[in-house]
């Protein structure tokens, strides 16, 4: 099957066109092309469908090679741009290479045209696999950018809700050591002894919470720090022992 191109002539001859046209077709391709001569057109058909190549002559009575690759070039688009001119020098040749023109044939060497367009089509293509390459990484780059933008956020947010938690966590052991703090002072208080104590007129014994009757040394013992030694007092020694205090007085006098 014959491959198809299509081809944007910048040309004022038709009979040129004719050889041009000719010399694809024999190589096999199914050709397609518009022949301008003029930058209004050539602005005008460039955006009317998609072309493989341009080829132009360069020296036109109203256009020129040099003004048709400023045309091509001023429309953004990258397509092989291939000069084919009967009268061209070596150094205008130079000078329309260095200007953006992709290769230069003349017009007595066509047997170059087809060789030079496959050529230039395999490095548009292979322009144009770069460039998709490029826009790829950097649309990659741009998403990379938006997701280290998005977790640097939510970091930024898990730090400040850690920060928040750390914060929490000691107002509350504040508070757990405060409480304790109470509760140490509210045990000492407990150990105190305070309020009334139901106390046994005759013997002394003091009834417990449980309701038994406890001696007051054990009772007191129980619900303080203090701790009892036994001793008489004047009035019990006299009592218990009368003797004694007799045989004293009675010496003294």
């Amino acid at each position: 099957m014959s491959a198809s191109l299509c081809v944007l002539m910048i040309e004022d001859s038709e009979d040129d066109v004719i050889f041009l046209c000719r010399e694809i077709r024999w190589a096999g391709y199914n050709l397609t092309y518009e022949r301008v001569d003029s930058r209004e057109t050539m602005e005008k058909v460039l955006g009317e469908r998609a072309w493989d190549v341009v080829i132009s002559d360069y020296v036109m009575p109203s256009f020129s090679g040099l003004e048709a690759l400023e045309v091509l070039r001023e429309s953004g688009q990258d397509l092989p741009f291939i000069i084919v001119s009967g009268k061209i020098g070596e150094d205008t040749a130079v000078g329309a290479m260095k200007a953006g023109a992709h290769d230069y044939i003349l017009k007595g060497n066509l047997a170059r045209l087809v060789p030079a367009i496959e050529r230039e089509l395999k490095d548009a293509e292979t322009r144009r696999q770069r460039r998709l390459a490029d826009e790829t990484l950097k649309r990659a780059y741009e998403e990379l950018e938006v997701k280290i933008d998005e977790r640097t956020v939510e970091l930024r947010e898990t730090n400040e809700a850690l920060k928040s938690e750390i914060e929490r966590r000691k107002a509350i052991q504040h508070e757990r050591e405060a409480l304790i703090d109470d509760l140490k002072k509210a045990l000492a208080e407990i150990r105190t002894l305070s309020g009334l104590l139901p106390i046994c007129s005759s013997c002394k014994k003091i009834r417990d919470d449980m309701g038994y009757w406890r001696q007051i040394e054990e009772y007191i013992s129980k619900h303080s720090e203090a701790e009892f030694t036994h001793g008489l007092c004047p009035s019990c020694a006299k009592k218990l022992y009368p003797e004694y205090f007799k045989d004293h007085a009675e010496h003294e006098s």
